[in-house]
């Protein structure tokens, strides 16, 4: 028999904006200020949800305050739920960039944070000098942490996300190769077979996750039935120039990645004869955000972003 479900009745809808600030914040004082609060009545609302969930959700630990188990299986949910308060009670159009102090959490690889981020700061600090944004890592739960609130948006290779997504494509990109300037091989267009006889640095920012260039050059070897060797693998882009720049491995990378880094670190594009070469990367959220009105506008300043880019 299914247990009733808790009842709502003495639960004051306030408690929900105190725990979510609370939860992003993980300091008494800073959700206090976060919500409007006295201190000593942030206080009193950390005690009420101590009590109503049985567990101390924050606990000291040196000088700082950090979330229990609990607390973080809370933060997607509450995130989620105080993003839908705010549509019910604030109405689609209560959204103002240049007074809001909302909270963006995208995920990302470290090469499109290259591509994006110093136009998107700019935009953020020009527009809306109170908005927030954190990057976390791209992992291979990005699809739940969209569908709980967790995350705002991805940003990645450009795919169908599958069912109770939205996508929208925001730059196309272009593998090259990268070697040093002083390795061994001078040419500067090379074949597949060349290219597949190489020591190669591969970069693979989400394991096991069908989202790297890593898995788009190989099936495409696999198709012509070559492989590659691989003798270096790295989590992410940006450290991936330095390593090539000391070694006689070659990197197959987005050309923003190696044009950022080429003259710097004295490097070389190699042209790989790939029959793909192009790909696309997009945003990609909740379809039950669509008509947030915060996210419609951020989404619109990722794209303004990218589009200076292009």
């Amino acid at each position: 028999m299914a247990q009733p479900r808790p009842s709502l009745s003495g639960i004051n809808t306030n408690l929900v904006v105190a725990l979510h600030a609370l939860l992003e914040e993980q300091n008494v004082s800073r959700a206090a200020r976060v919500v409007g609060l006295g201190q000593s009545s942030m206080s009193h609302a950390l005690a009420r949800l101590r009590a109503h969930f049985g567990d101390p959700l924050l606990v000291p630990e040196g000088r700082r305050m950090v979330a229990t188990r609990t607390a973080r299986s809370l933060l997607g949910p509450v995130r989620l739920a105080v993003n839908q308060l705010e549509t019910v009670f604030g109405g689609p159009e209560a959204f103002d960039p240049a007074t809001s102090r909302r909270l963006f959490h995208v995920a990302a690889t470290d090469n499109i944070e290259l591509a994006l981020m110093p136009r998107l700061s700019r935009i953020l600090q020009a527009e809306a000098p109170g908005v927030d944004l954190r990057i976390h890592p791209l992992e291979e739960s990005w699809r739940s942490a969209l569908r709980e609130g967790e995350l705002d948006l991805k940003l990645g290779r450009s795919y169908d996300p599958g069912p109770g997504f939205r996508s929208q494509d925001l730059l196309r990109e272009r593998f090259v190769g990268v070697v040093r300037e002083g390795h061994p091989l001078k040419a500067r267009r090379i074949s597949l077979e060349r290219y597949a006889k190489l020591h190669h640095l591969r970069i693979c920012p989400v394991p096991r996750a069908l989202d790297t260039v890593a898995d788009l050059i190989d099936a495409q070897l696999e198709e012509r039935g070559l492989s590659r060797r691989v003798v270096v693998t790295v989590p992410h882009f940006l450290v991936a120039p330095f390593i090539v720049g000391s070694s006689d491995l070659i990197l197959t990378a987005p050309e923003r990645v190696a044009e950022a880094f080429r003259r710097q670190l004295r490097l070389r594009v190699v042209e790989v004869a790939l029959p793909r070469a192009h790909y696309s990367f997009s945003q990609v959220w909740a379809e039950r955000m669509e008509n947030d009105a915060a996210l419609r506008w951020f989404r619109e300043v990722v794209r303004r972003s990218a589009a200076a880019e292009a």
